[in-house]
């Protein structure tokens, strides 16, 4: 056996026992999300994430120590006897308790750590792990979601028009070409959002976010109709846009979103998503049909076919016969596009062929509403959901995390896996092409982002045993910086390892 600990060192002995279970428990939560990690410690990301939380050891008094007795007074040889002064009182010394160091951080559970991290922020985030709900603040509650509500379009649009959807642009005509000529020519819209020219898709394919969005080359008409042998049209080729009543923009927006050209014209039909210029001094098309058969007759004239410029208005004969046709890329890849690139032109285009489908005229105002009814019922809840538009610019549109989360998820579906396969790759592709880079989330986080002043969101998944997949929106008034910010920070957590 050992000595006996003496009993003036008891609380000495305590503290240090306490200080040095606390080591142990931080230890083995730090070692768990080092295994998480392969081995290695957690990143400076999740450690600026994650909150530390120390157990502290119990107060303890320190040790008072008594000053040392004076020796005893001998008597002399001498006969004279003499009396020793007392020693002065003093208080004796107190001596400060030496701490051990302060042990290493535990971490926090990942559903304590998020709520930290979404604490004072107004919005909502909910978590899913394959099903199961491992995180919810305010799921149900409605925020303006900007484009991360193009996933309830897209969503509704798969269902009624189905993945391998296409629309065709045709140029029609009363009667075949005869003598190399066509008396005169129609080119019809059916509400193909990416018809596009050779120097429009130049264009985007320089641009990362917008390099692979699959196009529909209006040349491949002026290619056919030359094929055909047609050379001449004197009458003229005329726009028809009739498949949607003309409404050029969303109503409630700000007029900057025109005047900037943020999104072109809407209509039937359109060319390069309503522009009449990119780049720099990008500008709405006034008159977007007028445009698109101005575009077609260049590309005919640049191979050898006459023909005067196209006035506006009309619509194709009756009975009119079929010259040349182009076909969209099937609406899987268009809705893949829309939401790698967050493009709000498309889906502003599909909210109106929705109203169309429905027998509608093609407005943003009856597609929004059957957005909302056909989510509903593919068990999306809806409730809490108000859509102005159909690309969240506007800042009257509604939506809550559970309802986005309910439109990804939808992605577990074969006829909807696009919802999944088309999202923006961290560190890769689309709006996420430059985010993330040489963090645990590059490649592993597929999302769709979104941003308009005060609201920020993002939607998405992270590859992993299991999936995990979640809604983000916070509303507030901030800039992106600060935006930004707070998207990192929850995505750093749901990144970390850490356990539900």
């Amino acid at each position: 056996m050992g000595p006996p600990v003496p009993k003036g060192d008891g609380g000495r002995g305590k503290a240090g026992l306490v200080a040095a279970l606390v080591t142990v428990v931080a230890a083995t939560g730090l070692a768990a999300v080092a295994s998480r990690w392969g081995g290695g410690a957690p990143t400076a990301a999740v450690a600026a994430a994650v909150r530390p939380v120390v157990a502290p050891p119990p107060p303890t008094s320190p040790p008072v120590t008594a000053a040392p007795a004076p020796p005893p007074v001998e008597p002399s040889s001498s006969t004279t006897t003499t009396t020793a002064a007392p020693p002065p009182t003093t208080a004796a010394p107190r001596i400060a308790a030496v701490h051990p160091p302060a042990p290493p951080p535990v971490p926090l559970t990942l559903s304590a750590a998020l709520q930290l991290a979404m604490g004072g922020v107004s919005g909502c985030l909910i978590v899913d792990d394959e099903g199961a709900t491992v995180f919810d603040h305010e799921s149900s509650s409605s925020f303006v979601p900007a484009s991360t509500q193009k996933l309830l379009v897209a969503a509704a649009a798969l269902s009624r028009l189905g993945p391998d959807f296409r629309f065709e642009t045709k140029v029609v005509a009363a009667r075949p070409p005869q003598d190399e000529s066509l008396d005169e020519a129609w080119l019809v819209g059916a509400g193909d959002p990416y018809l596009a020219t050779p120097d429009y898709a130049a264009y985007l394919a320089t641009r990362v976010r917008t390099a692979d969005l699959p196009l529909t080359p209006m040349a491949a008409l002026a290619d056919e109709l030359v094929a055909r042998g047609v050379r001449a049209i004197p009458g003229g080729l005329h726009p028809d846009e009739s498949r949607y009543e003309p409404q050029r923009s969303v109503p409630s927006w700000k007029p900057s979103y025109v005047s900037a050209a943020e999104v072109g014209s809407l209509g039937a039909l359109t060319v390069n998503e309503g522009l009449a210029s990119w780049g720099p001094s990008q500008a709405v098309a006034p008159d977007p049909a007028v445009s698109a058969a101005t575009a077609l007759g260049r590309l005919l004239g640049d191979r050898g076919v006459t023909l005067p410029a196209p006035t506006a208005g009309g619509t194709a004969p009756s009975g009119a016969v079929v010259v040349a046709t182009v076909r969209s890329a099937p609406l899987a890849r268009i809705v893949a596009g829309m939401l790698r690139s967050s493009d709000n032109y498309v889906a502003e285009m599909l909210v109106k062929e929705l109203d169309r489908q429905y027998g509608g005229p093609g407005l943003t105002a009856g597609g929004t509403a059957r957005v909302i009814e056909e989510d509903g019922r593919l068990g999306v809840p809806v409730d809490g959901v108000h859509m102005a538009d159909g690309s969240g610019l506007d800042v009257g549109n509604r939506a809550t995390c559970r309802a986005l989360l309910g439109a990804l998820s939808l992605s577990r579906l074969a006829p909807f896996s696009v919802l999944d396969s088309g999202l923006a790759i961290a560190g890769h592709t689309g709006t996420l092409a430059r985010r993330y880079i040489g963090t645990p989330a590059e490649v592993r986080l597929a999302a769709k982002t979104g941003w308009i002043n005060g609201a920020a969101a993002m939607v998405g998944r992270i590859a992993g045993q299991p999936i995990r997949r979640f809604a983000l929106v916070i509303n507030g008034n901030f800039g992106w910086p600060a935006a930004q910010a707070i998207e990192d920070r929850i995505v750093a957590l749901l990144t970390s390892g850490l356990a539900p």
